[in-house]
């Protein structure tokens, strides 16, 4: 099994998620939020999440996953909108993600989810991801 960034998940892949960040990133502003069920506090997914990222301005979410038993039915969404409300505590004005070309359900979803592509296609290892981006009010 691969991991998005192409290597095979280790023993240590879910640990490196809480240490890895954007060179020059002052890491005390980044967040890892577990995704549980209600019922019984089971974790079906994770979100990593840098506030004032890549301005002060904005947040960007860097990983959003979802255990795939879990997908398509509203969870996904619910989780989402708890992550958009913590985002809004910190005043921020807009949330920016990647999406790896050829992920059209993440596009799909993150487009109903009220983002937009902003244009910007950047490199990912042997891939590319499309930024897109959510205006907050």
């Amino acid at each position: 099994m691969t991991f998005q960034d192409e290597h095979p998940v280790e023993p240590d892949s879910a640990e490196k998620i809480f240490y890895d960040h954007p060179e020059g990133y002052d890491i005390s502003s980044k967040r890892i939020y577990g995704i549980y069920l209600a019922n019984n506090r089971q974790l079906i997914g994770v979100v990593d999440l840098l506030f004032f990222y890549p301005d002060s301005n904005s947040a960007c979410i860097g990983l959003f996953m979802l255990d795939p038993d879990y997908r398509n039915c509203g969870l996904g969404k619910e989780a989402y909108f708890m992550v958009e409300k913590e985002i809004l505590k910190y005043s921020m004005m807009k949330i920016r993600l990647g999406v790896l070309e050829g992920n059209m359900q993440g596009f799909y979803f993150w487009k109903k989810m009220g983002f937009s592509l902003t244009g910007e296609r950047k490199p990912y290892l042997s891939k590319y991801f499309r930024v897109m981006e959510k205006k907050l009010s």
